[in-house]
């Protein structure tokens, strides 16, 4: 399978747990020193946050709408 939650699934019970995700970009944000990315499906929208330098340089390449599969694990605020 391609994902293990769909996009607006994610709740803080998900917390560092790993997940895959796919989708199409909607929006992409970047501030700097970090990269935004609102990841939708046809269940709603995630947000993505890169703060690896590497990670950003790659996405450089991505556009919006572009088809995009991420694995990671699940960060929130407390």
């Amino acid at each position: 399978m391609y994902r293990t939650k769909n996009c607006g699934e994610l709740t803080i019970k998900n917390v560092k747990e790993t997940v895959e995700l796919s989708g199409w970009i909607q929006k992409i944000r970047n501030l700097g020193g970090m990269l935004f990315i609102d990841l939708r499906d046809e269940f709603g929208v995630t947000q993505i946050v890169i703060h690896d330098q590497k990670m950003q340089e790659e996405a450089k390449e991505l556009n919006t709408e572009s088809c995009i599969h991420i694995v990671r694990k699940s960060c929130g605020k407390k």
